[in-house]
Formats: C-alpha cells, sequence, structure tokens
C-alpha cells in the first residue's frame, strides 16, 4: 500500500508542476501546443522505437499481457460500439475508445510496478500492445476521418500510416524487434536520451490541461465521458480479474497484477493525442482525471484484497 502511495506522489509532484505553469502563464498561451508538439514528433517516437526495438515482441504472448490485451479490446469495442449508435463521430469515438483501452503504463504504471510489484516488467506488455499496435491504428483512423483533408485515395490511405512519426517510429521497431536485430549503441543512445523526456514532458502537459478543466466537459461530453470512465475504472479491472481468476487460474500475485494494471487510469498520452488532432479534448481530459481519482482507492483496495 505504502508503494501504491508513494508511486501517485511522484506523478502528483510533476502534474503540479505543469498545472503551476498554466496556471501562472510561464509558456504563454501556445505552451500546451507547443510542448505536444514536441512530445508527438520527437520524444513519443524516440519512445516507441527505443522501448520496441529493445524488445522482444512475443513479450505480449505472456498470459498476464494477454489478460490485458483482451480486456482493453472489450473495452474500447464496447465504447465503439456506444460511440456508433450515438452518433458521436468517427474521432471524437476513437479518442474516447482510446481512454478506455490506453492505460497509464508509463507514467503511472512504471512507478507503481516498481513500488508495489518490485519490478517494471509487469507493465511491458502493456506497452508494447499500446505503442506498437494500439496507438498506430487509432493514428491511423484518425488521420483518414480528419474532415479538413480532402477524400483520400487508395495510396493515401496505404501511405498514412508512414506520415505519423509515432506509427513509423513503432514499425520500425516491431521490424528490427521481429528480425532480432540488434541497434547500435551509437544509434540508441541519443534516441534513448531524446525518449527520456518523454514521460516528464508529457505528465507536465497533462498538469497543464488541467487548468481551467471543468469535469462536465462542456457541450455534449456527459455521455461519453461516463460510459469511459464506467468501463476503464469497473468493467475493465472486473473483467481482469475474472478471467485471470477463473479462465487462466493465475495465483493470487498474478491476478492482483493484471487487476491492477486494469486499474491504472487512462494514459495521459491520450489527452496528447486530442490536443494534436483538436477533438476530444474536454472527453479524454476528464476521463483521465476521473480514472486517475477512482485509481487510488481502486488500488489500495486491490492490494488489501489480494495481500
Amino acid at each position: 500500500m505504502e508503494g501504491v502511495l508513494k508511486g501517485f506522489f511522484v506523478v502528483g509532484m510533476v502534474l503540479l508542476a505543469g498545472y503551476l505553469l498554466a496556471r501562472y502563464n510561464v509558456l504563454g498561451k501556445q505552451g500546451t501546443k507547443v510542448l505536444s508538439a514536441l512530445s508527438f514528433t520527437v520524444g513519443l517516437p524516440s519512445l516507441m522505437f527505443s522501448m520496441i526495438a529493445t524488445r522482444h515482441i512475443t513479450e505480449v504472448l505472456s498470459a498476464t499481457g494477454l489478460i490485458s490485451v483482451v480486456t482493453a479490446i472489450a473495452c474500447m469495442t464496447i465504447f465503439a460500439t456506444v460511440g456508433a449508435v450515438r452518433r458521436w463521430g468517427t474521432r471524437r469515438t476513437v479518442i474516447g475508445a482510446l481512454s478506455t483501452g490506453i492505460v497509464n503504463s508509463t507514467n503511472l504504471g512504471v512507478p507503481l510496478s516498481v513500488y508495489v510489484l518490485g519490478s517494471a516488467t509487469y507493465v511491458t506488455p502493456i506497452m508494447l500492445f499500446q505503442l506498437a499496435l494500439l496507438t498506430p491504428v487509432a493514428l491511423t483512423i484518425m488521420d483518414l476521418a480528419d474532415p479538413k483533408g480532402p477524400k483520400p485515395s487508395v495510396g493515401k490511405v496505404l501511405g498514412t500510416p508512414f506520415r505519423n512519426p509515432v506509427t513509423v517510429a513503432a514499425m520500425l521497431g516491431i521490424l528490427l524487434s521481429a528480425l532480432e536485430i540488434e541497434v547500435p549503441e551509437l544509434v540508441l543512445a541519443p534516441v534513448s536520451l531524446a525518449a527520456q523526456m518523454t514521460v516528464p514532458l508529457m505528465l507536465i502537459i497533462f498538469g497543464m490541461s488541467l487548468h481551467g478543466l471543468t469535469l462536465r466537459g462542456g457541450t455534449g461530453e456527459a455521455a461519453p465521458t461516463t460510459v469511459a470512465v464506467v468501463l476503464k475504472s469497473a468493467v475493465e479491472p472486473a473483467l481482469a480479474w475474472a478471467l485471470a481468476a477463473f479462465v487462466f487460474h493465475l495465483d493470487a500475485f498474478s491476478t492482483f497484477v493484471v487487476t491492477a494494471c486494469a486499474i491504472l487510469p487512462t494514459g495521459q498520452n491520450v489527452v496528447l493525442y486530442s490536443i494534436r488532432y483538436g477533438v476530444g479534448q474536454a472527453l479524454a481530459q476528464s476521463t483521465a482525471v476521473i480514472t486517475t481519482v477512482l485509481s487510488v482507492p481502486l488500488l489500495l483496495g486491490a492490494a488489501l484484497l489480494f495481500g
């Protein structure tokens, strides 16, 4: 339990720094957009490449990793179905689905995994799934569904992933990992150095985005936010626990691992994507804030339940 509190304290302090930067307008009106652009074009691609290329992609196929992937896909599918029925729009629905499927595995998951579980490797399958598969697909859909862009041709559709730096970095990392090609240290070192700025930078961006945020979300965001929060904080942990306990028959510790990973709140990179694409920002921000607040008692409860 002490580890859970330490993890939230570390993350909370950096979030507070970002909030204060926005509160006192230290970086000006364009500060969030500039930092978001830096993270999207340099930080995130570097993080994706350095993480994926140095790990074997089959790590996703572990039992705990498989449960995390299945629960995320299930909850995203439910949200996408509701979004289609309610006609929330393709890009807005994608942001909402990501809010239910992308957990804060890096900025919150890594500290909590180290402090609570004793190793950061438990969140590696989740990060690989999110970085290598989920994010590239989602961002490609966002690019193709841009209402300001021209009607895409077949060539443009096929070439869309190659015009997105995040997607290109992920695909290159997957290729090198699958071929078991070791990246030379001279090449990996500067990329890893650039990747190191991503975690604190994204936390600062998230903290800045909280300034002036109202959880009511403005026009028409109450319903999608409610659906996303229920799926993320209630359905996903319950489904992860059920799969671990009754389908995979994992031991108590492994069951706690997958349940804790499912409880992790919405990742702030979803907020970054919403800002980058100019859609669903209130939805992403509100879901991230609410699920973060709810994750504290949920993680403490899981720690007590599983010992």
